[in-house]
């Protein structure tokens, strides 16, 4: 029988041919032959004078391809003997291939195979027999008669020649990292085998710098599911090539592979899935495509990834520890005592992170003074803490490390969405401060009588304008309008009309204390300001704060800086309680309480202190329990006393009266 006859035709049989991977079409053949019970198995490349690869051998001595074989294998596509059998015949060894197609991965590579094969037959002895198929016939198979073998063992001799392009790269040291780490758990728990690449032995026990396996709970999408899903992740001391996740069906085995595309800063490793969903996916050729969007696939891929990035967060933790503990000990760490709560861990675990590549990676860092490595951890932390987006920056302006190292770093920000979570928790945290300090301020007997408009209080509103409503959040100052205010303000205080305010010695006093900020908006020629007059908790506002408003706000409207221009205006008083009489104006029909005057271009609500506090919290109240977010009285006590200092003590300066 001088020919088998595929029964599928040229065109099925290249596409189940081809791989653009050449180091995985090797691969292939290497498999076959551990399939075949190969102890020893050599992949050798042949090279022409200019150094060029001109032909591939791979020599092992395994069972070989004897006729009964040859047939089943090399007569049909599918329907491998592979598929009846879980391990090899003499070693119980988990099978590879199961559809028939790796001997036809030559298609990639060469124009010609050919398989010498040495095999024993029984009651006869051993015998020698050739198989080769051409890439332009892959329909055919010519196989040679059976004749006596000299060989002393079993095995057989693979041959491509007459290479398709330039393999050149198959040498290559990455080639060689690439191959070996798709064997590596193979041979790591079959470690009697010894396969050697390019003339080096692959070795992977030797190199393996710390490995863990997790199990995971079953993934389901529509009405499938994956419910055998493990992972094994292989840390190397020296380098692999490209980071990969390699999809196996059963422990050991390697069917195709991904990019990892996860951050794992300074760790250089192999991640292996296994699940007999990943042989589905073998069997119809699909883990070919490094686009798959199969949405099973998608989701167990994903909760790969997401374990990658969780087993490496912790390992960097782990190696950051004794760096830590030194910069602590010199006092240069700028965190105290342990974290309080999930975010906070979270946050030290990132920063964490940062050191220690900061640490790596300048030499200027590791020679700084203690207080100037404190200065740079404190940067670190604050980025982390309010500005996640500031980090790279930081990394790359002061410390001067390497932009791979920022890509890393930036990009476990954002796979994690930590930089995200972490502003997000440090916002409402700081809120939740304020607020609490606001309510010190405000109901505390201690402060209440005594706290000043101009002092306190105008310190912390001006920064935390959100307290009024989140339209409020990004508002600016703009000098403009400051100038403006103080000049109405100068005009009002100097007419000797109702609200003007002199001191018992004759001097004009400033009339309340009045905050202006901009609203940034999409249109350029719409401009919309925010007014705030602050009132002190302990006063009761009257008819005369209400008129002294109202008079205020028309003589800001109506200045010639913003006649017949397009400008909207919100005005809003607040003081410690509103006159009985008055509370007809904030409680009107079909308006929100507190809206007095609402007009085209201009708003004018009246608030108490009681009624912003307890908005505030209302909104801020749920993630306040997620968060277990406390502030101590000390904290509320040492803010207040922080904001007295940030007050500009002026001599001249003599506190308002209310009018």
């Amino acid at each position: 029988m001088p020919y088998l006859t595929l029964v599928a035709k040229q065109d099925h049989l290249e596409k189940a041919a081809v791989t653009r991977d050449p180091v995985k079409a090797v691969a292939e053949f290497v498999w076959n032959a551990l399939d075949a019970d190969a102890l020893n198995v050599s992949v050798s490349y042949n090279t022409n004078p200019m150094g060029g690869i001109q032909s591939i051998e791979i020599i092992d001595d395994g069972s070989g391809i004897p006729p009964d074989k040859a047939d089943s294998e090399f007569k049909k596509l599918g329907g491998s003997w592979k598929k009846a059998i879980t391990k090899t015949a003499k070693f119980q060894r988990p099978v590879h291939g199961k559809e028939g197609r790796g001997r036809l991965r030559f298609f990639s590579l060469a124009e010609n195979a050919r398989w010498i094969s040495h095999f024993d037959v029984p009651d006869i002895g051993r015998q020698m027999q050739t198989l080769e198929i051409k890439a332009s016939d892959l329909e055919k198979c010519f196989v040679s008669d059976p004749s006596i073998s000299n060989s002393r063992n079993t095995g057989t001799k693979l041959v491509l020649d007459n290479l398709r392009g330039t393999f050149d790269n198959l040498t290559s040291v990455a080639s060689n990292a690439q191959f070996g780490s798709a064997f590596a758990p193979y041979l790591m728990q079959f470690p009697d085998i010894i396969l050697t690449y390019n003339g080096q032995r692959i070795d992977p026990k030797s190199n393996v710098a710390h490995e863990r396996d997790y199990e995971f709970d079953s993934i389901t999408v529509g009405d499938r599911s994956v419910g055998d899903l493990k992972l094994r992740v292989i840390e190397w001391h020296s380098g692999t090539g490209e980071r990969k996740i390699h999809f196996g069906g059963e422990a050991g085995i390697t069917l195709g592979s991904q990019p990892a595309n996860v951050v794992a800063p300074d760790f250089d490793f192999s991640a292996y899935a296994y699940s007999s969903y990943f042989q589905e996916l073998a069997n119809a050729n699909l883990l070919e495509l490094d686009d798959l969007t199969e949405p099973l696939f998608k989701a167990t891929i994903e909760a790969v990834r997401d374990k990658l990035t969780d087993h490496f967060r912790r390992r960097q933790s782990d190696r950051t520890k004794g760096l830590i503990d030194q910069l602590k000990i010199e006092g240069a760490y700028p965190y105290d005592g342990e974290p309080t709560n999930e975010i906070e861990r979270r946050e030290r675990e990132v920063f964490d992170i940062a050191t220690h590549t900061v640490s790596s990676y300048s030499k200027d860092f590791k020679r700084a003074e203690t207080s100037l490595k404190k200065t740079i951890l404190t940067l670190i932390r604050e980025a982390l803490r309010h500005n996640p987006e500031s980090l790279t920056n930081i990394l790359h302006e002061v410390v001067k490390l390497p932009k791979a190292r920022q890509d890393e770093l930036s990009g476990l920000m954002q796979r994690t969405e930590l930089g995200n979570i972490i502003a997000a928790s440090s916002l409402i945290a700081d809120r939740l401060v304020t607020i609490e300090i606001l309510k010190g301020i405000v109901f505390n007997p201690k402060y209440r009588e005594t706290v000043r408009e101009r002092g306190e209080l105008d310190a912390l509103i001006k920064d935390n304008t959100w307290m009024f409503g989140e339209n409020f959040h990004i508002t600016l100052p703009e000098a403009g309008l400051t100038k403006i205010m103080n000049r109405v303000s100068e005009e009002r205080s100097r007419r000797p009309a109702k609200g003007s305010v002199r001191k018992p010695d004759g001097k004009i006093g400033r009339v309340d204390c009045f905050l202006g900020r901009a609203i940034p908006h999409a249109n350029p020629d719409k401009r919309e300001f925010l007014l705030i007059e602050l009132k002190r908790p302990s006063l009761k506002v009257s008819r005369k704060e209400f008129d002294q408003v109202e008079e205020y706000s028309k003589a800001i409207r109506l200045q010639p800086d913003f006649a017949h221009t397009d400008t909207s205006w919100t005005f809003i008083l607040v003081s410690g309680e509103i006159d009985d009489n008055m509370m007809d104006r904030v409680t009107q029909d079909n308006r929100p309480a507190g809206l007095w005057i609402d007009k085209n271009n201009q708003k004018v609500w009246v608030r108490t202190w009681a009624e912003i506090i307890r908005e505030c919290e209302g909104r801020l109240r749920f993630i306040k329990d997620k968060l277990n977010l406390e502030v101590s009285d000390d904290e509320i006590n040492r803010r207040i006393n922080d904001l007295r200092k940030k007050i500009v003590k002026d001599e001249n300066y003599e506190d308002a009266s209310e009018g």
